[in-house]
């Protein structure tokens, strides 16, 4: 059996094809921006794609901020620099794609190996925190991105509803009618200088619960957006069947190893496909 672990850093980065961010999430509020390289013009993208792969990069995470419409920031403008990247090397291309409407899903074909995307089951969860009108929206892109032929890997947060369960279990029933190969589970993290900062986290139970209604959408995996201090969220997630784990903690490796696992680390984010890491690792 084996027990992947996944560090993105440094050779599958994740990059901001934005400033800033006009959504400005309540959980988020542009913060998670800071820890991307910002690349805003594609000439410059090209390069950096190029120069890193002779370095021996494996891929790059594209994302950013979004607009008020839930769209990444730049992505549409990005397109044809990603094909020609995709086209170029053997570098993956993962985009955390936000709303795609069908012309963008059907342009970024060409341009990407795998798509994340955010589900949320709940309105009153996308107004009040995320900022939109409706949670349809993140159904409609999976619909769109599936149609044209792009693979996706939905990821849910835990307690994304101010540290509450509200639409997780939702949120995995409209995935499990998807032919879906993985989806990322996240728990929400308490950010500081957000409107999330004091948040009490949903209680280990809940998040055990929602962990095994997500095994039933198919493969999971354990995101690294999750509180780092809470060790027993990656010992439930392994005692629940996940395999796949990203930034594990020392004492989250030791308990696979216990559980019979032979850890492999993979250099990558946990959303990618079997496909996708065959191609990173051998």
């Amino acid at each position: 059996m084996i027990f992947r672990a996944y560090y993105p850093k440094p050779l599958f980065p994740p990059i901001s094809l934005s400033d800033g961010c006009m959504l400005m999430c309540r959980h988020c509020m542009g913060k998670y921006l800071h820890g991307m390289i910002k690349i805003t013009e594609t000439a410059q993208l090209i390069d950096f794609c190029r120069d890193f792969e002779k370095k021996g990069g494996k891929g790059i995470l594209v994302s950013g901020g979004s607009d008020k419409e839930g769209r990444i920031i730049g992505l549409k403008q990005s397109i044809n620099a990603l094909k020609k990247i995709r086209k170029e090397t053997d570098l993956v291309i993962a985009v955390h794609a936000g709303y795609v409407d069908e012309n963008t899903a059907n342009e970024l074909a060409d341009a990407c190996d795998i798509a994340f995307v955010d589900v949320i089951g709940d309105d009153g969860t996308a107004r009040q925190v995320i900022g939109l009108e409706s949670a349809d929206k993140y159904i409609e892109s999976i619909k769109n991105l599936i149609s044209a032929g792009i693979p996706i890997t939905p990821h849910i947060t835990i307690g994304l509803y101010y540290g509450k369960i509200k639409g997780e279990y939702a949120a995995i029933d409209a995935i499990k009618k998807f032919n879906i190969k993985k989806i990322v589970l996240n728990v929400i993290l308490p950010t500081p200088d957000t409107d999330f900062e004091n948040i009490a986290l949903p209680p280990l139970k809940e998040i055990e619960f929602v962990i095994k209604k997500g095994m039933e959408a198919g493969e999971a995996a354990l995101g690294c957006m999750r509180p780092r201090g809470m060790r027993e969220i990656e010992k439930i997630a392994i005692e629940n069947g996940i395999k796949d784990i990203a930034l594990p903690s020392k004492e989250g490796i030791a308990y696979a190893g216990k559980k019979g696992y032979a850890i492999k680390e993979v250099p990558a984010c946990c959303g990618l496909t079997d496909d996708l890491i065959r191609k990173i690792t051998e």
